[in-house]
């Protein structure tokens, strides 16, 4: 079953190297910001992946706040982008 884990790990891993990307390339801020949400998905999961395979529950507690931190971002760039709107 780690072996599974580690094959999630290295796909995902292609995925936030891929984000990583569309963040400095983006042909716009909306596209930058998306990516940028993604990684934090991304990065969640990857430390849930790396939960399962170490059992080691510090990873679960980093998973929770990482998340968090992507969802507050999420929401000012919302907040941020109608503002300008205006």
């Amino acid at each position: 079953m780690k072996e599974i884990y580690t094959l999630l790990m290295l796909l995902l891993g292609l995925n936030l190297f891929l984000g990583f990307l569309r963040v400095f390339r983006g042909p716009s801020v909306v596209d930058s910001m998306l990516a940028s949400l993604l990684l934090g998905t991304g990065g969640t999961a990857i430390l849930l992946l790396t939960y399962k395979v170490t059992q080691h529950a510090y990873f679960i507690n980093i998973a929770l706040a990482f998340a968090l931190v992507a969802g507050v971002v999420g929401v000012a760039f919302a907040i941020i982008l109608l503002r300008d709107v205006d």
